[in-house]
């Protein structure tokens, strides 16, 4: 996380394991404590702060994790509705 951020973890709890079929992988979600200035990089083009009522889930993947999150700290989350595929 330091490498990307400049952050310096705290406290480290594993939120959950999540399918990411399309990419037949899957995606570790953590609850992270940290601490500093988060520093731009490469490989973190921008970030915005938001509290937690004002973010909706998708339903995939880490939209889950994130699902999960919110319900561990007392939220009800809340999901967005994802338009359609187009057929081929």
């Amino acid at each position: 996380m330091g490498e990307e951020t400049s952050l310096q973890v705290d406290a480290l709890k594993l939120i959950g394991v999540y399918d990411f079929s399309a990419h037949e992988s899957g995606h570790l979600a953590y609850h992270v404590v940290a601490r500093g200035e988060i520093t731009l990089s490469p490989e973190l083009a921008e970030y915005r702060l938001y509290a937690p009522a004002e973010v909706r889930c998708w339903p995939a993947g880490t939209g889950y994790a994130l699902a999960d999150w919110l319900k561990s700290r007392g939220h009800a989350p809340q999901f967005i509705e994802l338009p359609p595929r187009p057929s081929n």
